[in-house]
């Protein structure tokens, strides 16, 4: 697809999404924004997760790297 039309085709969503709230009565569009912050800290938690899961991965494969070394015993 192309990058722009997937662009148009999300803030499209975006609009629609926020007319939707507009319509809300108040203490229903309260307790959506309340949900919409605890998802966002959910999927930071859950990025932060993966970021350091994978940055440990790489440096366990660094650290099982075996490395030929060459000894003199002269």
């Amino acid at each position: 697809m192309n990058k722009e039309f997937v662009k148009k085709i999300i803030k499209s969503e975006i609009l629609r999404y926020e007319a939707f709230k507009e319509i809300l009565p108040e203490d229903v569009k309260k307790k959506l924004e309340g949900f919409e912050k605890d998802a966002v800290k959910v999927m930071k938690d859950i990025a932060l997760e993966i970021i350091t899961e994978n940055s440990n991965k790489k440096e366990g494969a660094e650290r099982k790297e075996i490395k030929k070394v060459s000894v003199d015993f002269s």
